[in-house]
């Protein structure tokens, strides 16, 4: 008689779930509910058309800014002394000429500027007020000199 060999069970694998499928269902339900829903408007989306505090028919003439510099180093604002001495930070000039190029803007105008430099002033004097224009992006400048009497 011929032996038998038992059979033996082929080791049983643990059950595995394939989780891309998963994936890809949760994705297909994400995109369809961000598709699907509709967004709240914000309170601040509420289109409301504001007035202006400009009167649209009648045009804004805003007059030159006159800079002027003296032999000593003082700067001049529409006849305000604004900066004394020699110094080469113009911290009330630039301010000064920010908001006017601001208010400028606001109209839609070209700010103008006139610069007045004393024959006897200092040189780097006028070029630090140049440098101030230029760093708040005014290009429309008149240059002119003048001797005091």
């Amino acid at each position: 008689m011929a032996r038998r060999i038992p059979l033996q069970a082929e080791p049983e694998d643990e059950p595995e779930l394939d989780v891309a499928s998963l994936i890809d269902v949760s994705f297909l339900l994400l995109i369809y509910f961000i598709v699907t829903s509709t967004l709240q408007k914000q309170e601040t989306d509420l289109g409301l058309t504001l007035p202006s505090s400009v009167a649209s028919g009648v045009p804004v003439e805003i007059e030159p800014i006159n800079i002027k510099i003296d032999g000593e180093g003082n700067i001049y604002w529409n006849g305000e002394q604004i900066e004394q001495g020699n110094e080469r930070a113009l911290p009330r000039l630039l301010e000064e000429l920010l908001d006017y190029k601001s208010i400028n803007d606001s109209i839609g105008k070209t700010p103008v500027v006139i610069v007045a430099a004393d024959n006897s002033a200092n040189q780097q004097r006028f070029v630090d007020v140049v440098n101030a224009l230029a760093a708040v992006e005014i290009s429309s400048v008149t240059l002119t000199g003048f001797r005091q009497r």
